[in-house]
């Protein structure tokens, strides 16, 4: 990836560290047992200033949501589901530079855009893995190093999530871009998915007793009474819990990390949009960079909400190509994308 060298700069990156809606941290430190510390933006002049000239970096979230030649990265991962990455995140550092020895419980893309650095990759780690106990940064307590690789710009490593890896720069103006993935948890998913089925629940529904249920002990639950519960849990089918955690999972991995830019586009409404598809005949769209679309054989998601729709439908949404004729309740579907600034026409005179 040699052609993207100098596609951001120190300056570019510490000017977005300022911006109070742009996420950006400061780490401090070198060694295992430094005493490590992290700083949260947004910063001034005055705290680039007071850095010393080694060991530390400059981190800055979605950076492709404010560098338009950064989110074009992104088209070079096609060969991967684009619902499963994440943003781009971009770390500054002069000599000495990094984050410490850390895991992640995703995978990641490790770009070097300018300077060197060199990344030390070492033993597989989980949940159990011991940590310092440092409230700032979760880093490794022990970190033994199993293969080294020297990244110069152009360069670019992956890191399978679980291995741990300790990045250190060993030049001054090293930048290095952070294609991250999202990877749902077992919680966050299975929560998600028992929210769905919840929703759909009834708030008359109540325990009742029987005769077998009210027990000689006033202060016993017994078996009888338990028994009568295993009605409320009847209704949580295996195909209400396949069909529950597909959407909770489609949400999941389109909910948006960033908002959307403040937008003075129209307001559109039914009438104006089927006006614009009777004329024109095929809709195009764009997609801002915070947005996030999928579809599946049944549904669309965008920005985490489900629609569901046929696969033919959802599909062209997530190409950005629509054409007529379109049903009251795709031209709805359409009007909510639109007014919520999840997609953009392309070929609207507005």
């Amino acid at each position: 990836m040699s052609d993207l060298n100098g596609i951001v700069d120190g300056g570019d990156l510490s000017g977005l560290s300022c911006e109070p809606e742009v996420e950006a941290r400061i780490i401090s430190g070198f060694g295992l047992n430094d005493a490590w510390s992290c700083r949260h933006g947004p910063f001034s002049e005055n705290d680039f200033s007071s850095l010393p000239n080694k060991n530390w970096t400059l981190l800055v979230q979605g950076v492709d949501q404010w560098i338009e030649e950064v989110g074009h990265i992104l088209t070079r991962f096609e060969f991967l589901p684009q619902w499963r990455l994440e943003d781009i995140m971009a770390s500054y550092a002069p000599v000495g530079g990094g984050v410490g020895p850390h895991f992640d419980y995703y995978d990641v893309f490790l770009i070097q855009i300018s300077g060197g650095r060199e990344w030390k990759l070492g033993q597989l780690c989980n949940e159990s893995t011991p940590l310092q106990s440092n409230d700032q940064v979760k880093l490794l307590s022990e970190f033994s190093a199993i293969e080294t690789y020297v990244l110069n710009p152009g360069d670019m490593i992956y890191i399978p999530a679980g291995v741990a890896h300790w990045g250190t720069a060993i030049s001054d103006d090293c930048i290095t871009l952070s294609v991250g993935f999202r990877a749902p948890s077992e919680k966050e998913l299975l929560t998600a998915t028992l929210e769905h089925w919840i929703e759909n629940l009834s708030e008359n529904k109540r325990y009742r007793d029987s005769q077998s249920s009210i027990d000689k002990h006033p202060a016993k639950i017994n078996r009888a009474a338990h028994k009568q519960l295993e009605y409320f849990l009847s209704g949580l089918t295996t195909e209400k819990l396949q069909i529950s955690i597909q959407q909770a999972f489609g949400e999941l991995v389109t909910e948006p990390r960033y908002s959307a830019l403040d937008d003075e586009g129209i307001s559109w409404d039914i009438g104006q949009l089927q006006t614009l598809v009777q004329k024109e005949k095929t809709l195009t769209f764009y997609k801002p960079p915070h947005s996030r679309l999928a579809f599946s054989a049944a549904n669309l998601f965008v920005n985490g909400e489900t629609y569901v729709v046929d696969e033919a439908f959802a599909r062209s949404v997530c190409d950005g190509v629509v054409s007529s004729p379109l049903s009251q309740e795709q031209l709805n579907i359409l009007v909510d994308c639109l007014n919520n600034g999840d997609i953009q026409l392309s070929n609207s005179d507005d």
